[in-house]
Parts: C-alpha cells; structure tokens; sequence
C-alpha cells in the first residue's frame, strides 16, 4: 500500500490531519516515501541544530539555538521554536516528493513553506498560526503519549553536555534541579525523624513508639529521606 512511514519511531507523533494528507497524496502518486523528521524533542532539536551547525563553515548560530547557512536563510529553528516540535511538520527525503511543486501540493492541503527545503511539508492551514495554536496542537497530539524524561533531554535541558551518560555533573545538576523543584512545591523539610513520621504518615501513632524500641530506626529513616531529597 502506498503510504508514508516514520523512520524514528520517537517522532510519529504528528497531527494526524498532516499524515493523512500526505498519505491521500502517497495513494495517487502509486508510491510510498519515508518521513526522515517528524515530531521532535527539545533534546533532538539541540542535536539536529549542532549537526546543522558542523554541515559547513559557513554556517553559523545564533543565541536562539538557530542556525542559518551562508545565504542568511534559517536551516534549523530555534530551540524548541520548530514546527516540528509542535507536532505539525515532516520533512520526506524521497527524490520524487522533494521534486514537487506546491501547486501540485495545494490539492492535498499541504505546501512547502521553504523553497530551500523541498523535503519540508506542512498543512496549508497552519502557515500563520500563532504560538499558542502550536502549543494547543501539540499538547493535544502528545496527550497520553509517554514523554518521560531520560538522561539525554534532562541534560540537553539544563546546558550540559548530552551524551546519556548520569556522571558526576548530570548527578549533581539533578540534585540542584530537585532542591529547587521541592522548594517551589513547599515539600516540607524534616529536620527528625519524629517530623518526618506526623508529616508523612496518616497513622503516626503506629510508628512513633518504633523509634524508642529499634535501634538506629531514626537514622535509617532520616538517610533514606535525605537520599530522597538528593541531600
């Protein structure tokens, strides 16, 4: 069947008006391609804007994140400013779809926005759209979806280097970012054992006497809260 498939299982997730379009494309042209970009993370984003960056010398980078080619003209958005990471753009590598015109596109809904990129395609309907538009598209195509952090995006998040790996710098960047998460949410701050069981506990009379007949339970309670916290 003559339809598009994603490359990267991590990027399906694109307004499902957008595929549907192209695949409605796909089925008369009598051929299939493949979506090479989809939806794209803030992390992936960073990771496509630095291999942007290394393509040419003469491409260089802005504050944003964005990085432009020689001619001055955008080859990566800003961090987290692309249509991608909304959730309403695909960029399909093969050479027939990359050969096609938006008047031909025009039938479908879809246009290329960029005359540069001919591999790009959008829905016609979102060439203008506010940013709060793109937020309601995206938060409304990753509603239910898994988006977990993992050690990558933590650290493509707070400026450090993104190689996956939890050293001692993602450790300990972690343990600021949990201090000041638990500060913003007013999570109490025991200072003993005792505080911790009536703050934490809904039957604490059970477990008060435990620290006067157990050895050491204080400590072993106050050490696993104070892990917890990061401490």
């Amino acid at each position: 069947m003559s339809s598009v498939k994603f490359k990267y299982q991590d990027e399906i997730y694109v307004i499902q008006k957008l595929v549907d379009a192209v695949n409605a494309l796909c089925k008369d042209m009598g051929k299939s391609c493949t979506c090479t970009s989809g939806y794209r993370s803030l992390e992936k984003q960073k990771i496509i804007n630095a291999q942007k960056l290394a393509e040419s010398k003469g491409n260089y980078q802005v504050s944003s994140g964005a990085v432009y080619n020689s001619k001055g003209q955008c080859i990566a958005a800003a961090f987290g400013a692309s249509n991608h990471c909304f959730c309403i753009a695909m960029d399909v590598s093969d050479e027939w779809f990359k050969e096609l015109t938006n008047a031909q596109l025009k039938k479908y809904g879809l246009v290329k926005p960029m005359d540069y990129e001919p591999w790009h395609v959008q829905l016609l309907e979102h060439n203008g759209i506010s940013d709060v538009q793109k937020e309601q598209i995206r938060d409304s195509v990753l509603k239910g979806v898994d988006k977990d952090m993992d050690v990558k995006e933590f650290q493509a998040i707070t400026g450090l280097t993104a190689d996956g790996i939890a050293g001692p710098k993602t450790k300990e960047k972690a343990k600021e970012v949990l201090q000041c998460c638990q500060g913003i949410l007013g999570i109490p701050n025991f200072k003993t054992a005792e505080e911790l069981i009536k703050g934490t506990q809904s039957s604490p009379d059970i477990w008060l006497p435990l620290l006067k007949v157990i050895t050491y339970f204080d400590s072993f309670l106050m050490n696993i809260y104070k892990k917890m916290r990061g401490e």
